[in-house]
């Protein structure tokens, strides 16, 4: 029809809702870059560190230990240990220097730790001094719960060349400091009126011989059987003894003779055929330690030896 008016198009709905939404969308993208909020970052990952909880069995916090023969490796593993535990830790040495100063190199590795440490000297042959240093350490610590032994008084010889002096001083610094040590810590828990661990480190060869080592050997043998048989006198006072018996450590390879077959088969038989190492003591001298670990365990010799006793 001439001069009629063209239809008017109507828009789809579905295409006004569409632009009605993205209009709404850029608006609200202006409205954010207004307020400086454009460019959100994605959210940044807060690593937060919990603590570890340590096994009942092996937690020593608020322990008092004190290690006698820190300075050897085995006894400043067992310190390092107790620290990581979270015991108190005093270390007491011999009176060599050298002796003295690697006692006090532990006492930092336990201070770094968050624990308290302490570095005394004892002369472990005599007894009285044993008593005398023991008593003031306690004092010191406010008490002791955990006391271990760590000696390390070598000798590789003969029968027939062992003199009675090389004779006395093994045993005296193997068999008889230990025996000073239980005697006195024994004393000292009965005079607190508390439990106590008592943890002695010896050799497996005081269970099995090898030639050559007898003097070693005997005294081994008899911190065996002091560990059993103080066990049952100290019972009744709720102390425990437990001894850990040492194969051959990586400490250790300087004492072997390479003319000496009988030492050498010792290192090819051990079952997992390599030498042990200083910081695989001192997780079992902590379980030892606990009170809760040990309730049920004294007189026992743990041996630490990679399966030597299998071929011994």
């Amino acid at each position: 029809m001439v001069g009629a008016r063209p239809a008017r198009r109507v828009p789809r709905l579905g295409r006004l809702v569409l632009h009605h939404r993205r209009d709404l969308h850029h608006r609200r993208r202006r409205a954010r870059r207004r307020a400086g909020a454009d460019q959100v970052s994605p959210p940044t990952r807060v690593v937060t560190r919990v603590p570890k909880a340590k096994s009942p069995f092996f937690d020593l916090e608020g322990r008092r230990a004190l290690v006698i023969g820190a300075e050897h490796p085995h006894g400043a593993a067992i310190a390092r240990a107790y620290a990581e535990a979270g015991a108190d830790v005093a270390l007491a040495a011999l009176t060599a220097d050298e002796a003295v100063v690697r006692a006090r190199a532990v006492q930092r590795e336990v201070e770094a730790l968050g624990r308290k440490g302490s570095t005394y000297v004892m002369d472990v042959m005599l007894g009285k001094n044993v008593e005398v240093t023991m008593r003031q350490i306690a004092k010191e610590m406010g008490g002791l719960d955990i006391v271990a032994s760590c000696p390390d008084l070598f000798l590789a010889k003969p029968m027939a060349r062992t003199s009675d002096t090389e004779l006395a001083r093994v045993m005296q610094a193997n068999f008889n400091s230990q025996y000073f040590i239980v005697r006195h810590a024994a004393e000292e828990f009965r005079r607190q009126q508390q439990p106590g661990r008592i943890v002695l480190t010896t050799s497996v060869l005081g269970t099995r011989g090898l030639p050559n080592t007898t003097a070693y050997a005997a005294a081994s043998g008899a911190v065996v059987n002091l560990v059993r048989s103080a066990a049952i006198e100290v019972a009744p006072d709720r102390i425990q003894v437990n001894g850990i018996a040492l194969g051959w450590m990586d400490w250790m390879q300087d004492r072997l003779s390479p003319e000496d077959d009988e030492a050498q088969r010792a290192v090819r038989f051990t079952a997992l055929r390599r030498q042990g190492r200083a910081d695989e003591v001192g997780p079992l001298a902590v379980y030892l330690s606990s009170e809760r670990a040990t309730r049920y365990i004294t007189g026992q010799i743990f041996p630490v030896d990679g399966g030597l006793l299998l071929h011994l």
